[in-house]
């Protein structure tokens, strides 16, 4: 799970990209995956950044967590949607009759419904489009690019001087160190459970023995996250971070040819999505 939100140091063309077309197609898509509503368009969508991870080629961790991830998310749309669609005519399967004992008296029965099953598995790749496009922005962007991105996301002159149009550096920093954490925190846990069965920690069993055995984790865990958080912030503070009002970098962000070719693509394939929405392919529609 560790390697979802991690950068992945390679030299291909997506790493090669500025962070800032990245951001704009990742908005794109998010939008998109909001606007469009026909079950074949959420799917094409999702589609769509599928051949961005094969320019990556990703690790096979990569790939099994993604796997583990899009399963998970796909699963429990179906699962809700199957036990409570709006539209739904006439059940497949009666799991709790409106006779049983207080359950069926206060639900009114529990029904599994085979469309809302279809439908919930159309609507979760609204949630996975936008988590692919994001994982994959994360995985081909470095930590520093990216807040340059998000601090200078574009320049206009005014009166021969140059004004820099963005997030705050601050915002963006924490918005950075926010994502750097999940990694860590998820690679913490598991160093932790080791330690912990090492010792004789018992996980098998009910629901109290579990509950009982994640006090002893999230501890060592909040402890160990606050530390790496104060280090963070002795670190920040050594380097001058705050000490200048107008900050520079050493490495500018400058739009080359295939950013060019790719915000183009952005936006033609944006303006497509948009058009097809309001030609009455939009909104949440049953299927």
């Amino acid at each position: 799970m560790k390697w979802l939100f991690r950068y992945e140091q390679k030299n291909s063309l997506f790493h090669r990209l500025d962070p800032r077309v990245k951001l704009l197609w990742l908005f794109g898509i998010s939008v998109l995956s909001v606007v469009l509503g026909t079950p074949y368009l959420l799917v094409a969508l999702f589609a769509s950044t599928l051949p961005f991870w094969l320019i990556l080629k990703p690790s096979k961790n990569r790939i099994k967590a993604m796997i583990l991830v899009f399963g998970s998310i796909g699963l429990g749309f179906i699962l809700s949607q199957a036990l409570f669609y709006y539209w739904a005519k006439d059940p497949l399967l009666t799991l709790i009759p409106p006779s049983f004992p207080l359950l069926g008296s206060l639900t009114g029965g529990v029904y599994f419904y085979a469309d809302g099953a279809v439908y919930g598995l159309y609507q979760s790749f609204r949630f996975m489009t936008s988590l692919s496009a994001a994982m994959l922005v994360l995985a081909t962007t470095h930590p520093s690019r990216l807040i340059s991105g998000l601090v200078s996301f574009f320049e206009i002159k005014i009166r021969g001087k140059n004004y820099r149009i963005g997030l705050p550096y601050e915002i963006a920093f924490m918005l950075s160190s926010a994502v750097s954490f999940a990694p860590t925190m998820l690679e913490e846990s598991g160093v932790i459970l080791n330690a912990m069965q090492a010792r004789g920690l018992e996980l098998k069993g009910g629901v109290r023995t579990k509950a009982k055995a994640l006090k002893y984790i999230l501890v060592p865990l909040v402890v160990n996250i606050l530390r790496a958080g104060r280090k963070l912030a002795i670190s920040a503070d050594t380097r001058g971070f705050r000490a200048n009002r107008h900050r520079t970098s050493l490495n500018e962000l400058s739009l080359k040819s295939n950013d060019y070719l790719f915000l183009a693509y952005t936006i033609f394939f944006t303006a497509g999505g948009l058009y097809l929405s309001y030609s009455g392919f939009g909104g949440t529609v049953p299927v």
